[in-house]
Parts: C-alpha cells; sequence; structure tokens
C-alpha cells in the first residue's frame, strides 16, 4: 500500500513537471514570434516612401488602445501570478505548477498585442511597433527564465527564485509605466534618444579637442633622454590614451564635430515640424466633419502622416550617422583615399554620407511640397528660419571638412 501511495506521488510530480515544461515549450513559441515580428513593415516601404505608412498622429483610435488595453492586463496578471508561483514553488513545485499556465496566458495576452499593432490596418509607426515589441519580449524572456528556474530547480538555490521574481516585476514595469504610448509619444521618444546620443558624442570629442594638438617632439630626442616623470605627465594630459589630434587634424575633426551638431539641430527641427504637420493633420479632420469633399481630405491626410514617417526615418539615418561619424573621430584619424573613393571606415567617406542624409532632412522641411504640389505643410517661421541656418551651415562645415582632408593628405 504505501508503495502505491509513493507511485501515485511520483506520477503526480512527474506530470506537474511536464506542466511546467509545456508552459516553457509555449513561451519559447511565443518568444520566437516575436522575434520575427517586422517593425519596419518591409512589405509597404518604397523607395520614394521610406517610412512606413501611418495611420494616425495625435489620436490613438480604439484598435490600438485595445491593444495598449492588452499589454497592461497581462503584465498585471503576469506581476500578480509570478510571485505566487514562485512562493507555492519553494513549497511544492508540484503545486506551484499549476500556476504556470497562467503565466503563460498572461504572455500570450501581451503577444497578441503586440501581433495586433504590427498589422498595416492599425497604422502604427516604427517606433510604436518597436517599443512594444522590445517590451513584450523582455516579459516573455523573464517568465521564461523563472519558469525554467524551477523545472532545474535552480529556483530553490537561495534567493535564485525571487530574484527572478524581482526580474519578472522589473520588465512588467517597464510596460506598465514606462512605455510611450501613441504614434507621436513613440516617435519624439525616439527623436529625445538621438538628440541625447548626439549631445553624449560632442562632449566626449570637446573634451578631445580642448586638449589642443600633440606637442612635436624633437626627433633627435631619444627615449633614453626622456625622464619617466615627463612620459607619466603625458599619458595623463592625454587621458591615459597616449593620443592627440595633429596640427592638421584638429581643424577637420572641429568640423566634423560642427556636422554632428547640425544632426543635433536636425532631430531636433524635426520635433517642431512634426508638430506642424500634426496640426495639419487635425485641422483636416475637423474640415472633414463640415466638408463635403472628404475624400480629398482623407488623401491629404494620408499624405501629410506619410511625409512624418519618411522625416522620421531619415532621422533614423541621422541618428545612426552621428555615432558612426563618432567612431571613425578618434586619433589618429584616417583620412586615406582620395574624393570619391571614400569608404565608410574612411572620416571623409562618413562626412559625405551624414551630409547627404542632412540636407535630405533639412530640405524635406524647408519645403514640405507633398503630391505634386497638391498639399502643402505650413510650417512655423521658426521652423523656416532655423531650417535655413542649418543648411547653410551643413554645406559650409563640410566643405571645411573636405578642404581639410585635402591639405592633410
Amino acid at each position: 500500500m504505501p508503495s502505491n501511495k509513493k507511485s501515485n506521488k511520483n506520477k503526480a510530480k512527474v506530470e506537474n513537471r511536464n506542466l511546467n515544461n509545456d508552459t516553457i515549450t509555449a513561451l519559447k513559441r511565443l518568444a520566437a514570434a516575436l522575434k520575427d515580428l517586422d517593425e519596419r513593415g518591409k512589405s509597404v516601404v518604397t523607395s520614394t516612401n521610406p517610412g512606413i505608412p501611418l495611420g494616425h498622429w495625435r489620436d490613438i483610435p480604439a484598435d490600438v488602445e485595445g491593444a495598449y488595453k492588452m499589454i497592461n492586463d497581462g503584465a498585471e496578471l503576469i506581476k500578480a501570478i509570478s510571485t505566487k508561483y514562485t512562493l507555492m514553488g519553494k513549497i511544492s513545485i508540484e503545486d506551484g505548477s499549476k500556476y504556470s499556465t497562467e503565466l503563460r496566458q498572461g504572455c500570450e495576452l501581451i503577444s497578441t498585442a503586440a501581433f495586433l499593432v504590427h498589422q498595416p490596418t492599425c497604422g502604427c509607426a516604427r517606433p510604436t511597433r518597436s517599443f512594444i515589441k522590445q517590451k513584450s519580449r523582455g516579459i516573455v524572456n523573464s517568465v521564461t527564465s523563472l519558469v525554467e528556474s524551477f523545472v532545474s530547480l535552480k529556483a530553490l538555490d537561495g534567493n535564485v527564485g525571487a530574484q527572478l521574481t524581482g526580474a519578472v516585476w522589473q520588465a512588467c514595469d517597464e510596460v506598465l509605466e514606462k512605455i510611450p504610448k501613441g504614434n507621436r509619444a513613440c516617435m519624439r521618444r525616439e527623436l529625445f534618444t538621438w538628440v541625447k546620443d548626439c549631445n553624449e558624442t560632442m562632449e566626449e570629442f570637446d573634451a578631445l579637442i580642448e586638449l589642443g594638438p600633440a606637442a612635436e617632439e624633437d626627433a633627435q630626442t631619444s627615449e633614453e633622454e626622456k625622464s619617466d616623470e615627463d612620459t607619466w605627465d603625458r599619458f595623463c594630459d592625454n587621458m591615459g590614451t597616449g593620443e592627440q589630434y595633429s596640427t592638421k587634424e584638429i581643424s577637420i575633426v572641429t568640423a566634423s564635430l560642427a556636422l554632428i551638431k547640425c544632426s543635433r539641430g536636425i532631430i531636433s527641427l524635426t520635433l517642431k515640424a512634426c508638430e506642424c504637420a500634426g496640426e495639419a493633420v487635425a485641422n483636416l479632420d475637423k474640415e472633414t466633419a463640415h466638408s463635403e469633399d472628404k475624400n480629398a481630405n482623407a488623401v491629404r491626410k494620408v499624405l501629410i502622416l506619410q511625409w512624418i514617417s519618411n522625416l522620421h526615418e531619415t532621422c533614423r539615418k541621422l541618428g545612426d550617422g552621428a555615432t558612426d561619424l563618432g567612431c571613425v573621430m578618434y586619433p589618429p584619424l584616417n583620412l586615406s583615399g582620395a574624393e570619391k573613393d571614400w569608404t565608410n571606415a574612411d572620416l571623409g567617406g562618413q562626412v559625405e554620407r551624414q551630409k547627404d542624409w542632412l540636407l535630405l532632412a533639412a530640405h524635406a522641411i524647408y519645403n514640405p511640397i507633398l503630391g505634386a504640389g497638391q498639399v502643402e505643410i505650413d510650417m512655423s517661421e521658426e521652423v523656416k528660419e532655423m531650417c535655413s541656418k542649418l543648411l547653410s551651415a551643413i554645406e559650409k562645415r563640410s566643405k571645411e571638412v573636405e578642404d581639410g582632408i585635402k591639405n592633410a593628405l
């Protein structure tokens, strides 16, 4: 008789372990599906319209609002269940595994919302899709790690189970408290991130430029004649790298850094320009309610929303380009290759590419006429004035870099 009880207990234990394993299998399928989601929407992007089509800007449609509610509901469910799952699992893994099904249901709810906002019919922007995809994957991965820890019994080792539960809570809080909602909020968040990246790059190279050009050492001075103290002083003055710009390189780097400043300016200007475009969309929505020609207004709205998406995508290139440009600005500079033969590894090649993106964005803001002249976005005088100054600065600074490289070669 005792043997039968032990056999039944072992059988129940195996069944409950299989429940955990089934949950892990389902969660890994969800993780793979989320990873494969294409936030860029390649099927609808063209060379003339690099940004994915938007369905809204300031307002959040009911279907998208519903998706955010599913994400919040799923995160709240997972936060509540994960604690019960861990506490019960510490007492009895067999009983605790019953909660893994509810954890999976919470992850499925969140994943469904992520799949929904990736549908073209929702009209969500690339950053809107990206933020939701990123946060959804974070929750699913953290829940998977928690359940796996009970299958492997690592959760019973000290505070491992509690730590992994804390990671689940943190991932849920990222959704509940920090995720931006709607196209406008998500796109602005990305723009602010790129501005911050530009600021950090500028601060770093301002410090290098302030060191001044490297001192020219007398060629007749041997290494033996240089004191250890002088060597140490040079090491400290050069922030430990032992490298400074040459006299010719200083002017090139200064002009290149000014282009990164122009990049920050264009990205900041995009924030203002998109607000002007958003106001135009809001006005069209008001007019449509009292207009007989609703189709024409609908076409105008589509064109303006596409312009916002295209400009944002160009700024993505600017943001990445500013980082890439910074990567080739460290001393000593790579100035190899003549004009027209520059590569992305050369400073000249990166400057030329960044200049092209800057001009593309600046001209789009300065002259926002869409649909073969059918629609014009009314930009504020502040935006027009700032854009005019930036256009001039872009041409001037890129020419300074080009001339500096020619003189240095």
